[in-house]
């Protein structure tokens, strides 16, 4: 009983630190909605000029077929993969608003994470295909879906003959239309 007092008084400065990390946490959090309100005008003056792919594929199957090339020579996009610049000016006006991370992240964040996602995607797809000869034996879409005035095709599998051996990636999640053509959109391990 005799430390009652004490326990009192250190409960008021736990309740105290814990008001200030509170209010520390609102101005965080009022930092982050700023930064993300400054992004969405961003995305939407792209969309007030709308753009196109700088270079794309004439079918879907073509787009992936290229990318795939592309992996198996360098192990990375050259052309054939969506640039920062294009998911700026074309992806990222036609998909705010569809229940993505983009609609509540900070373009910042969203790219570190895109880039995350692109990396392990690439690794595994290097690893298969780097310095291989293939031949795509077949793709199979789900239902196309539309994003603003882009179309989305999402392969639920893509099967390879990689060097005589059936192969089957799933890193290739959306190739994206517009009016130019197709491109792969989104990549993830």
């Amino acid at each position: 009983m005799k430390h009652f007092p004490l326990y009192i008084l250190l409960l008021f400065f736990s309740f105290c630190e814990r008001d200030d990390w509170r209010a520390e946490m609102e101005k965080e959090n009022q930092k982050v909605i700023s930064q993300i309100q400054k992004d969405h005008k961003l995305i939407e003056g792209y969309k007030a000029n709308p753009k196109d792919w700088e270079q794309s594929s004439k079918t879907k199957e073509l787009a992936v077929s290229n990318f795939l090339q592309e992996i198996s020579k360098f192990g990375k996009p050259e052309k054939h993969y969506v640039t920062w610049n294009e998911k700026l000016s074309v992806l990222f006006p036609n998909i705010k608003g569809s229940g993505t991370m983009l609609d509540t992240t900070p373009l910042f964040e969203y790219k570190k994470m895109l880039e995350e996602r692109e990396t392990m995607a690439l690794t595994e797809l290097s690893k298969i295909l780097l310095g291989k000869t293939f031949q795509i034996n077949s793709i199979v879409w789900e239902k196309p879906r539309q994003y603003g005035s882009l179309m989305g095709y999402k392969p639920k599998s893509i099967q390879l003959k990689v060097e005589g051996k059936l192969v089957v990636i799933q890193q290739i999640k959306m190739i994206f239309q517009t009016n130019s053509g197709y491109k792969i959109g989104v990549l993830g391990p």
